[in-house]
């Protein structure tokens, strides 16, 4: 395949997904259907169903799109070295976190993936990596980092990253995506008192 064929159909992937995510923010996951999504795009059926055989699969890339990017980027682990490099990269991470899927797309876009999720296996899947498998995963990776620096203690760093992803996740789950009001993102001042309190359990005192 050449760059110039690979780089045509990424933009044609993107298009399509692109011309769904509006529908589905707008009409719902089943008020959208495949004809919609080709009229939206401009493309034809053909080339639809060659990108997204069916519209749980271009949900899910849409779910990918929107959420997973959001989490991705490794921690610069070169930067971490002594316990305020953690604290000043567990205070950022939180910050983009929350204030990332805080936004009223993306709560928009997590309240359809769950509205469908709980009906379709692939979906929760898709989900759970997405968002809060993502988190945990680049968490740990910092959290192993620290332990190995000997800047934290812990004998069990899966655990340790559940105990500072989790009250993350309150803001997002109970003031994002299951709230009435509208989300409104934690202050900075306080997404730092959750980590000096994570910190308090686990740092190692000279």
């Amino acid at each position: 395949m050449s760059i110039a064929v690979g780089h045509r159909q990424s933009a044609k992937r993107a298009q399509i997904a692109s011309a769904a995510r509006t529908l589905f923010l707008t009409h719902g996951f089943a008020g959208t259907s495949m004809d919609a999504v080709t009229a939206q795009a401009g493309v034809s059926k053909q080339t639809l169903y060659r990108y997204f055989p069916t519209k749980v699969a271009l949900l899910g890339e849409i779910l990918y799109g929107g959420l997973g990017k959001l989490v991705l980027d490794s921690p610069d682990l070169d930067r971490v070295n002594t316990l305020d490099d953690l604290r000043a990269s567990l205070v950022e991470f939180s910050v983009m976190v929350t204030h990332s899927l805080m936004k009223p797309e993306a709560v928009a876009l997590v309240r359809l993936v769950l509205g469908e999720a709980f009906r379709v296996d692939e979906l929760r899947k898709a989900f759970r990596d997405a968002l809060p498998g993502q988190m945990l995963v680049r968490t740990e990776v910092l959290i192993r980092h620290a332990a190995a620096l000997g800047l934290i203690a812990t004998d069990d760093p899966g655990l340790t990253t559940r105990m500072f992803v989790g009250p993350l996740m309150t803001y997002v789950a109970l003031d994002g995506f299951l709230s009435i009001a509208p989300s409104q993102p934690p202050a900075r001042a306080e997404l730092e008192r959750v980590v000096d309190a994570f910190l308090a359990g686990v740092e190692v005192h000279p």
